[in-house]
This record gives C-alpha cells, structure tokens and sequence, in this order.
C-alpha cells in the first residue's frame, strides 16, 4: 500500500450506477456526469491533520482525483484540502 505524503490521501473512487440510454460506449471511455465524487479513505499521511478513519466516505470534486500507477500497483491520490466533507453516521 503507497504511505502518502504532503497532505495527500490515498482513496478508492466509489463508482455510481450507470444509467442505461441506449447509447453504445466504449469500454475504455470514462464519462464524469458528476462535478463531484464519493471515494473511500484508504490511507492517509503519518503527520497528516486529517483524523478521519479509514473506509470513511468522502466528497471530493471529481478532477482532483489523481490516478497514479506506483511500482505496478494503480492508486487514487486527492489533496487533503480538497476533501469538501464525509459521510458521519
């Protein structure tokens, strides 16, 4: 697992449903309907301020998720400053 540093978190984007309209696209097209995105936190910095456990639902916007590949491994990174809230039960 990547140990993110500077404020980064390391997250997994939750994927919404996928609307069925009858328009065929291909496989490998991404198509964001959505300014924002849910993701899960995986893991945050060690000296992070960011006190949130880990499987903690986020709000982020979607073009500050960052797709990273890492030693073969993909790995979704989003600023701490970015986090617009979270889901509390």
């Amino acid at each position: 697992m990547l140990k993110p540093l500077n404020k980064y978190l390391v997250v997994e984007p939750i994927e919404e449903y996928i609307r069925d309209s009858g328009v065929i696209i291909p496989d490998d097209v991404k198509i964001e309907d959505s300014a924002y995105k849910a993701a899960t936190l995986l893991a945050s910095g060690v000296n992070s301020k960011f006190r949130l456990a880990c499987g903690t639902k986020l709000l982020v916007p979607s073009h500050m998720i960052e797709e990273v590949a890492f030693l073969g491994k993909k790995y979704y990174l989003v600023l701490e400053n970015c986090v617009m809230g979270y889901e509390s039960e």
